[in-house]
């Protein structure tokens, strides 16, 4: 992992693989629960991607994924990356080491592929830094986790 100081936007169409830190929540309208952090940007970004997401997560309204693929907005695919359970909940630890490991995963099968992933768990999660950056150890090379200034 590279740990990465700025806006993880700056870099969208730069990157191949976008994971923006979410919860499995949908709405009475069908829509994914997107209201706060990189999640909030990525609805105001791009309008669709809710119902997109929302449709994902209802598929199997029984089965928490840790990722996986949103949409292809340009050359870049929009991933999601869960952090907690519920919306108002706080950042679950357990549930970021999961994800961690699932992208972990991904990317040493993919090791010339690049992805970008805003720092979990410590905005909107009200996680420590110091506690999640353990859990993101596991992380290649070719993952860059970012956090802003």
């Amino acid at each position: 992992m590279v740990l990465m100081k700025g806006d993880m936007w700056d870099v969208f169409n730069e990157v191949d693989y976008f994971l923006i830190t979410t919860n499995p929540i949908v709405n009475k309208q069908g829509l994914a629960v997107m209201g706060r952090g990189i999640a909030k940007q990525a609805a105001n970004r791009f309008p669709d991607i809710r119902k997109r997401f929302g449709d994902l997560l209802l598929l199997d309204e029984n089965d928490m994924w840790n990722i996986g693929h949103i949409a292809k907005y340009g050359n870049t695919d929009v991933w999601y990356f869960m952090v907690k359970r519920h919306w108002a909940d706080d950042a679950d630890p357990r549930i970021i080491k999961a994800s961690a490991l699932s992208l972990a995963a991904l990317a040493v099968a993919m090791p010339r592929k690049s992805f970008a992933l805003n720092f979990p768990g410590i905005g909107n999660g009200n996680l420590n830094r110091e506690d999640v950056l353990p859990l993101l150890k596991c992380l290649p090379d070719n993952v860059s986790v970012w956090e802003y200034e």
